[in-house]
């Protein structure tokens, strides 16, 4: 099997959120984060054959890219990466060590939904590097929304906001910065009542279900 460069980009995106993975047996993905505050899932090309654990996930990813165009084959307790002479063998881990995202979707109340645009999380990525603001601001109120970044517990604080459309609701949802671990495309957004945030990609193959802070009046 050779490993696409989009499922190469998937797995470096969850492994910002999480280094543990189970690749169950298919065309799934999934990842938690340790403190269960961020959720992924996404379809990818390929169909893994069966099911592992990865304790390093960094680790094998330094691997599959060492060498470009190369074949992997999935063992019982390994797999390996081969190019020519060239062969790596790269062993399991027990998945009972491992911190492993459920086998399921959660469901998504829709209390609020908007979209976001590539370029809309480019500038908002972007700003929080700029500003260093630690907090992702979601606000409803006299009919606008608003995103912005900054840092609300200091009023003099660099910060960024951008209208992005209209609402006859009110609220407010506060998402950590450091918890927006998305790949930078277009999304639509649904904020939840349960106090999480529900990003889809334009194709529907990649979701993350973010925990907004206990702050967030929603």
């Amino acid at each position: 099997m050779k490993i696409s460069k989009q499922t190469l980009e998937v797995l470096k995106n969850f492994a910002t959120i999480n280094t543990n993975i189970l690749v169950r047996e298919g065309n799934n993905l999934s990842t938690i984060s340790t403190g269960k505050n961020i959720f992924a899932k996404a379809e990818v090309k390929e169909s893994f054959p069966k099911e592992f654990a990865i304790y390093d996930l960094n680790s094998l990813l330094s691997l599959l890219t060492l060498m470009e165009d190369t074949d992997v084959e999935f063992g019982d307790e390994s797999l390996v990466v081969t190019k020519g002479n060239s062969r790596f063998e790269y062993f399991y881990a027990d998945p009972n060590i491992i911190v492993s995202a459920p086998d399921k979707s959660i469901d998504v109340d829709n209390f609020f939904q908007f979209d976001l645009t590539k370029e809309d999380v480019d500038m908002i990525l972007k700003a929080a590097a700029i500003t260093a603001g630690p907090m992702l601001s979601v606000v409803g109120d006299n009919g606008e929304v608003v995103v912005s970044v900054g840092d609300p517990s200091t009023p003099k604080s660099n910060s960024f906001r951008q209208v992005i459309g209209n609402t006859d609701k009110t609220f407010d949802a506060k998402l950590a910065m450091e918890n927006f671990k998305v790949i930078p495309g277009s999304y639509s957004v649904t904020l939840s009542q349960k106090k999480f945030m529900f990003l889809e990609s334009s194709k529907g193959d990649l979701k993350y279900w973010l925990a907004l802070e206990r702050s967030s009046d929603i």
